[in-house]
């Protein structure tokens, strides 16, 4: 099957039941693993690896416009958070997710995170 090897793109945001507009290429997700390892150096010999917990966190440039209430963005919490992409079929599911940031409003697209609290789903 042809689509086996496509590489993951979000071509479609559900926020919340509703299809976000955003800027083609900006949506990512961050720390999908919840956490990464680092080297701890040792005096000498073998040097070790520490795990630490990252934060999980969903970032687009949402196209804003006079359908967007930037309260009501802002006010967002427990929502559940679907990104896909359409040509390979794969989904990402986050299924509790809070407002996190909204960038600078007036250039066009603006930045928006959200915060992801629980483990993200592949589907």
């Amino acid at each position: 099957m042809a689509s086996d090897s496509l590489l993951f793109h979000v071509d479609a945001v559900v926020v919340d039941g509703k299809p976000a507009a955003f800027e083609d290429g900006s949506a990512t997700l961050s720390g999908a693993h919840r956490f990464e390892n680092e080297v701890v150096p040792s005096a000498n010999g073998q040097d070790f690896a520490r795990r630490r917990r990252v934060p999980t966190s969903i970032r687009l440039r949402l196209q804003f416009n006079n359908m967007v209430d930037p309260d009501a963005l802002a006010k967002a919490k427990d929502i559940q958070i679907t990104l896909r992409d359409t040509q390979s079929g794969r989904r990402a599911l986050a299924q509790k997710c809070v407002f996190g940031s909204l960038g600078e409003i007036g250039g066009g697209a603006v930045d928006i995170t959200y915060l992801v609290l629980t483990p993200i789903q592949w589907l």
